[in-house]
């Protein structure tokens, strides 16, 4: 019996790099492509590749809804795939370059940290944090992940989405306790988003970190949709109750003004949760 040969990574792992900024090189032509569509043909001229090789790609990428093609001239274009993740991109970074200054006036006036944070999941990830002067400041890290029933971002992304997801976050193991005044009843919660949605913002008093309050605000696109959502946090010997009607007047006012800004009207109520992909 032959002893065995040392092992040799797969031949087709270059192979498949190399595939791959073949396809990207495609995509890219496409992207910027002076005219509508191009044929196989034109395509394998402009990147020196055989026509074969570019067949092959192409092939792959229509199934997958980056290219299509055109029935008119039978050449290929972008698909609406590639569409969809520019405008989710071009959103993003549309929606935070808005809200900066904003968020840095609404810092600067509460001389307390502010955070933005977007909904992944089940859970909110912190996109941007702007620090407070103040000695005792927090030191929450960006990226990091944030439990939806018991933070002001959290309940704020939380009251505008469908019912499914709040039923998905009630399941085992259901919602968990942080301190002594986080709601875990699913009746609970469900009375306290409806008032979010009724007064236009939320309260986290002491529900996630004991010692600490936040007030926190939406952030919709123009159709009503919610993008983020962002609070004032502090410690809870500042952020004191009689404090937080003036800290929530400021959220609120911070929220029209962006929202304002990126096209949503604010008399109009926000878009039905239910109808959101």
């Amino acid at each position: 019996m032959k002893s065995p040969r040392t092992a040799r990574p797969a031949p087709t792992a270059a192979y498949t790099v190399k595939s791959l900024i073949k396809a990207l090189s495609i995509l890219e032509t496409l992207g910027e492509a002076e005219q509508p569509s191009y044929t196989l043909t034109e395509l394998s001229r402009r990147l020196h590749l055989h026509v074969s090789t570019v067949h092959r790609l192409v092939v792959n990428l229509v199934r997958q809804g980056f290219l299509e093609q055109d029935p008119a001239t039978g050449g290929y274009r972008l698909g609406f795939r590639v569409l969809r993740m520019g405008l989710r991109v071009l959103n993003r970074l549309d929606f935070r370059r808005v809200a900066d200054p904003l968020l840095r006036e609404l810092n600067r006036k509460t001389q307390e940290t502010v955070h933005l944070v977007i909904l992944q999941t089940d859970h909110g990830i912190s996109i941007e944090k702007y620090g407070s002067p103040q000695p005792v400041s927090l030191d929450a890290p960006l990226g990091g992940r944030v439990p939806l029933h018991c933070t002001g971002v959290g309940k704020t992304l939380l009251a505008y989405q469908s019912g499914d997801l709040l039923a998905r976050l009630a399941k085992s193991p259901g919602f968990e306790r942080y301190t002594s005044r986080t709601l875990t009843s699913l009746g609970q919660l469900k009375k306290e988003l409806e008032k979010i949605r009724e007064q236009g913002y939320a309260v986290d008093n002491e529900e996630a970190v004991e010692g600490l309050r936040c007030v926190a605000g939406p952030v919709f696109d123009h159709t009503g949709r919610i993008l983020a959502a962002f609070s004032v946090a502090a410690p809870a010997t500042r952020l004191t109750p009689p404090r937080i009607p003036e800290i929530a007047r400021l959220v609120c006012e911070t929220s029209r003004e962006i929202c304002y800004r990126l096209g949503y009207n604010p008399a109009a109520p926000p878009a039905d949760p239910s109808s959101s992909t």
